[in-house]
């Protein structure tokens, strides 16, 4: 356990107060979900009322005021806990459960011929 001011990391980060811990998690989130895919929820054989997801190759995410949308619709409800993680104002649901990986699959294989 680190105190405020203290080396929170081994990358000497030092943080103010755990409102700027937050505000550093989220910058790095949003780092990386910019550089993500986003795509129609149809793109991924999911209902369009999900709305646009973000994705990479091992992972479908999205912004956290948005994932009942997911859950609901998407069935997404079901992803087991193990695979599903909140970080910061996103959620990431990883390829490891099987709905994951297969709505990712209909995404890398669209267009293909069957």
């Amino acid at each position: 356990m680190f105190m405020v001011g203290e080396v929170a990391d081994m990358n000497d980060t030092v943080f103010a107060s755990a409102m700027d811990m937050i505000q550093s998690i989220n910058n790095m989130v949003q780092n990386f979900t910019d550089i993500m895919t986003v795509v129609k929820a149809e793109e991924l054989g999911l209902d369009r009322r999900c709305g646009a997801l973000y994705i990479s190759n091992d992972c479908i995410a999205v912004p956290k005021h948005r994932d009942n949308s997911l859950q609901y619709y998407g069935g997404f409800e079901y992803v087991d806990k193990d695979y599903r993680t909140e970080v910061g104002d996103w959620v990431f649901y990883f390829d490891e459960d099987s709905r994951v990986r297969e709505h990712l699959h209909t995404f890398q294989t669209r267009g293909e011929a069957v």
